[in-house]
């Protein structure tokens, strides 16, 4: 029983190979988003690698990675944009706000904050997935937050609760493994979304995404 559980194919290695594979794609999404204006493709990037190569077994996870990243530059960018601008602006508001005391406006900024984070939520996924301009992406992204609201709330709790941990409890030790597992965790609901918007599969594809 114990040989066969440290077998090569077994579940331990599996268990370890998957998470090393995590630790290299949360280095990976890390390095692609220090210049920050490229943080929507770095995203877009991760949840490609988790889900083809982590939770599908297709691929090299660094290799699927750089595939995507590159592919999805441009729009990445341009998709992000709107995202940095947006967040900068309800900083801006917050701290206003608080300082003249209007809290019922206060909390008018922070239901759209909360609605800005969730469309963020679907967007790296829709980039990954869908060869559709950037104003689609955002229309695909807006419709599944709102669609699928419950599991966008739940993954928002979620990376809340990453974050916290991230920052507070293990920063340093955690930096390189919470992005990725959490991006996996996330993808067991996102993709339920997802499947909603794709065509239906055809006999003859044998393309990863469809894949149970």
């Amino acid at each position: 029983m114990l040989r066969k559980w440290l077998d090569v194919e077994g579940p331990v290695m599996g268990f370890l190979g998957r998470t090393g594979q995590l630790i290299e794609l949360s280095a990976l999404w890390l390095l692609g988003c220090l210049p920050v204006i490229t943080a929507g493709t770095s995203t877009a990037a991760l949840y490609y690698a988790v889900v083809k190569s982590v939770r599908r077994s297709r691929g090299k996870a660094a290799g699927e990675f750089w595939r995507c990243f590159k592919a999805n530059l441009g729009r990445g960018m341009l998709a992000w944009l709107p995202i940095l601008a947006v967040a900068v602006l309800l900083v801006l508001d917050v701290r206003i706000l608080q300082a003249q005391q209007r809290s019922v406006y206060t909390g008018v900024v922070i239901v759209m904050a909360a609605l800005l984070a969730g469309v963020t939520v679907y967007l790296g996924p829709a980039l990954s997935r869908f060869s559709v301009q950037v104003t689609q992406v955002w229309r695909l992204a807006f419709a599944m937050a709102l669609r699928s609201w419950y599991w966008t709330a739940a993954i928002l709790v979620g990376a809340g609760f990453i974050g916290a941990v991230q920052f507070y409890v293990l920063p340093v030790p955690t930096i390189f493994i919470l992005p990725g597992a959490g991006c996996l965790a996330a993808s067991f609901a996102i993709e339920r979304t997802l499947r909603l918007y794709m065509p239906p599969k055809a006999e003859d594809d044998d393309a990863w995404y469809y894949d149970s």
